[in-house]
């Protein structure tokens, strides 16, 4: 078990090192911090990226703490997640594809007292910013862009306190950079231009709390409902800016001067939030599930700037999965059958001829788990098919998108005691 433990801790370091936050492309994430990643993995997303109501032994959650509280005794779970998107995005009679690809989450988990508690340590993704967005006028060439986003660390672990009743708390520590730039060109031959970026370093924890009761019916079907909560919270940053100006002649682009302007430090707010989710499930048979939630952006200082584009978000999933016969010899009919529906307001607010629009996001999921009879490690796979936009602003900021997944899982049986006869 040792040298299992040294393997783990050396892979993660190596991975941590490794570890580039996988890019959105999006022209809506220059609202507020950009694209929020959930805490989801591919068996969530399949689901419609629920995750606040249901439980299970064998499957990485962050979706709330309280869960860990069923991962299974002398069980050590350990979680590598790959993530992409392809994007069609459409400005009016404008149309734009885009693609990322990238690892997206390194996890694992193990209980602390076998299906009691239990704890899961994960370095996941938590927003991401891109895009480029370029405009113009006789004269002069605009040109502005958006990179980066913060990763997190996160710490989750969870109790049960009595039958049936679980808590838990997840601590995170956060860390990134975003750069922000905005260019001028002059259309005329030779001219100066300038470029101004911004750049903000972005640390510090965030907290949230679970709770989950989970009734058994009987030793086949159970019903789970769960709460998670966040209150309002700060983060660190260091805002740095950059101004400069520059000549091109033909390829070649000759700087001029570059001035800091200003570096400064302060803090930046986190919503609150507030998600229940329910279940009810057949044991290697059938799951059913539905979560909702919202986020209050009202009045949220986004980098020392209370944005007025941004407005208090609800959502909600439902997700369901069908296993046809567990116990079966052939591989199609003990792989699992997952679908899902997600709905959800984002929270940025678009003005467009006059009117005002809230972004809306919603979307169908599916997926499957690949695993032999043999071991218990497995592949999840996911494919959520998704639009982002609002019916207001017809053809102006209108995204479609597919999303996936891919997970691999190892799940070893550590911490047993070895019996000398």
């Amino acid at each position: 078990m040792k040298n299992k433990t040294y393997l783990i801790i050396g892979f993660l370091c190596v991975c941590g090192t490794l570890f580039a936050q996988r890019q959105t492309a999006s022209p809506l994430s220059r609202y507020g911090y950009g694209n929020f990643y959930t805490y989801t993995n591919a068996y969530n997303q399949a689901l419609g990226c629920i995750g606040v109501g249901t439980q299970n032994k064998t499957q990485l959650n962050f979706l709330n703490p309280a869960q860990q509280s069923a991962i299974k005794g002398e069980t050590f779970l350990f979680n590598v997640g790959l993530g992409g998107d392809f994007r069609t995005i459409e400005d009016n009679a404008l149309k734009n594809t885009t693609s990322s690809v990238g690892l997206e989450s390194f996890s694992f988990a193990f209980p602390i007292i076998a299906d009691r508690w239990g704890a899961a340590v994960g370095l996941l993704p938590f927003n991401s910013v891109g895009y480029s967005i370029q405009t113009s006028d006789s004269l002069t060439r605009y040109k502005y862009s958006g990179t980066g986003g913060i990763n997190q660390i996160a710490f989750s672990t969870g109790c049960r306190v009595f039958k049936g009743l679980s808590l838990g708390v997840q601590a995170s520590y956060m860390f990134g950079t975003t750069d922000y730039t905005g260019e001028n060109y002059f259309e005329e031959s030779g001219a100066y231009y300038t470029r101004k970026n911004l750049e903000y370093k972005t640390n510090g924890f965030l907290w949230n709390a679970g709770i989950q009761y989970k009734y058994d019916i009987n030793e086949s079907y159970s019903f789970v409902v769960g709460a998670t909560f966040r209150t309002m919270q700060q983060l660190s940053y260091k805002a740095t800016t950059y101004f400069g100006s520059y000549t091109t002649g033909g390829v070649t682009e000759t700087q001029k001067d570059t001035a800091t302007l200003s570096s400064f430090s302060s803090t930046t707010d986190i919503p609150t939030e507030f998600a229940v989710g329910v279940s009810f499930s057949k044991e290697n048979t059938y799951l059913l599930g539905v979560d909702f939630g919202m986020q209050d952006w009202n009045n949220i200082s986004c980098y020392g700037k209370v944005d007025n584009n941004l407005e208090q978000t609800k959502y909600v999933k439902f997700g369901g999965e069908y296993i046809p016969d567990y116990k079966s010899s052939k591989f199609y009919k003990r792989t699992p059958i997952r679908v899902g529906f997600h709905y959800s307001e984002l929270p940025i607010i678009i003005q467009h001829n006059g009117e005002n629009a809230q972004v809306q996001e919603y979307g169908i999921s599916l997926g499957s788990r690949i695993k032999s009879k043999q071991t218990q490690n497995r592949l999840e796979l996911s494919l959520d098919f998704g639009k982002r936009g609002n019916s207001t602003l017809a053809k102006y900021l209108q995204e479609t998108y597919i999303q996936f997944k891919l997970n691999v899982t190892l799940q070893e049986v550590w911490f047993t005691k070895r019996k000398i006869n």
